[in-house]
């Protein structure tokens, strides 16, 4: 196992799409940090209660800048079809679960870190926007940034697991940002309970909780098991397609 990893090791830091993605993702929180907090910060001299810790406008620039670990995590995938390049992969780690479970260590540790140093990045961007109205404690900033850190780990797995199952990288990346960004807001513009109940479980909804520690609609706990369970089930759904087709 320990192979399998250094190899994807390896290979996620010898392509470009690696570098361009991790400053995409700092780009982007950064902009957005700042767009959120401006936001906040004036709608709270407007008389409107829009007063919260700045680390909490993490959570609102990550929606944007998950787009980024989505595009790395599905392209350590999908490019080696694209390529060819699987077929050597195959070769050089032939136990598929193996192999899939290292593209997944790996790309959910990048993620992890990456999520971590987002938060801290984040939270220096929307303070000075937000000013008194984003007033915050070190543990605020260290809970945000942990939840950075889990939610985007587990993105990266479900990005693995999605673009092994699809092995296209438009159809994967394509199908992710659906999942994140509009079917959440499609399910609960339709306004059924039921609905709601569904995009509260989706894990963007269980991302915000995590980095917010917000306990509606369900505590950090909850929210843990919901992008566990997406996790699980992407990357059981990709090992499938995996072993029973050929390269």
């Amino acid at each position: 196992m320990r192979g399998a990893i250094a190899f994807e090791w390896t290979k996620l830091w010898s392509v470009r799409s690696t570098w361009w993605s991790l400053a995409a993702a700092g780009l982007l929180t950064a902009a957005a940090s700042v767009v959120v907090g401006m936001s906040a910060f004036a709608s709270a001299e407007n008389g409107f209660d829009t007063a919260r810790p700045a680390p909490h406008a993490v959570a609102d620039a990550l929606m944007v800048a998950q787009l980024a670990v989505v595009v790395l995590a599905t392209l350590a995938v999908t490019g080696e079809y694209a390529s060819g390049s699987i077929r050597t992969t195959l070769q050089s780690v032939p136990v598929r679960w193996r192999l899939l479970l290292g593209k997944a260590a790996v790309a959910a540790a990048v993620a992890a870190a990456l999520g971590v140093l987002l938060g801290i990045l984040g939270t220096a961007c929307a303070a000075p926007v937000m000013r008194e109205y984003g007033e915050f404690t070190a543990a605020d900033a260290a809970v945000a940034a942990a939840g950075a850190g889990g939610y985007l780990a587990a993105l990266a797995l479900l990005s693995t697991g999605i673009g092994t199952m699809l092995r296209s990288a438009a159809g994967a990346i394509t199908g992710l940002v659906l999942l994140q960004l509009a079917v959440p807001q499609l399910l609960r513009a339709i306004g059924a309970r039921w609905l709601e109940s569904v995009a509260d479980h989706l894990p963007s909804s269980a991302g915000v909780v995590l980095i917010t520690r917000d306990h509606e609609p369900y505590g950090a706990g909850i929210a843990i098991a919901v992008l566990l369970a997406w996790s699980v089930a992407a990357l059981a759904a990709g090992y499938v397609v995996l072993r029973a087709r050929d390269a």
